[in-house]
């Protein structure tokens, strides 16, 4: 079968210009919205992060608010800290004679008693004392006594070249007893930041 048009050229090439035109049209539209498509999804994914970044802004300044209320705590061990320098550097060559004293009652004898005690920094420590001395005693064991005090002192660690200085039998308020003296040098511990 065979078609023949009889319209003239011109209004045939018009007609296919125009179909050409609908197309183009389309096209247009097709694209717009493809472009519409496009700006919409990149539009949505900058304000999704710009969502984000007003989220992690609010959550650096709380954490910043946190910091804040916390930055006194740093102060004040700053603070401590130095105050705990000067304490140290104030005390750190002065011996601790309640450390001493709370030491000597823990080792000496049940049968030795300390009746005067002189300290001094500068000579050391000198007890003075009685230990009971019981006359009928074979051997004389009065001696043990004191003997087992010297020990006992001489294995403090603040204490040291501890000499028996005196013992005499005397009696003390009407009791056979032997009064002794002890002299020891005190350590004096090293200051901060000195090697003993």
């Amino acid at each position: 079968m065979m078609r023949i048009n009889l319209l003239p050229p011109e209004i045939l090439e018009r007609r296919k210009a125009e179909k050409r035109i609908g197309w183009v049209v389309v096209a247009a539209i097709a694209v717009a919205l493809l472009l519409a498509g496009v700006w919409g999804v990149g539009f949505m994914s900058v304000q999704g992060k710009r969502d984000d970044l007003a989220a992690v802004q609010q959550q650096v300044q709380t954490t910043q608010a946190q910091a804040n209320q916390l930055a006194i705590f740093e102060e004040r061990a700053v603070e401590l800290e130095a105050r705990r320098g000067i304490v140290t550097l104030a005390l750190g060559d002065k011996i601790n004679w309640a450390k001493l004293l709370d030491e000597l009652s823990l080792v000496l004898p049940s049968d030795v008693w300390v009746s005067r005690m002189a300290l001094d920094q500068i000579n050391g420590l000198q007890i003075q004392g009685y230990a009971v001395d019981a006359p009928t005693d074979t051997p004389d064991a009065g001696h043990k006594s004191i003997a087992k005090t010297l020990v006992r002192l001489a294995d403090l660690e603040q204490l040291y070249n501890v000499w028996l200085t005196n013992s005499v039998k005397e009696l003390y308020e009407e009791q056979d007893a032997i009064q002794f003296t002890i002299t020891t040098g005190v350590v004096v511990p090293a200051a901060e930041g000195e090697t003993p």
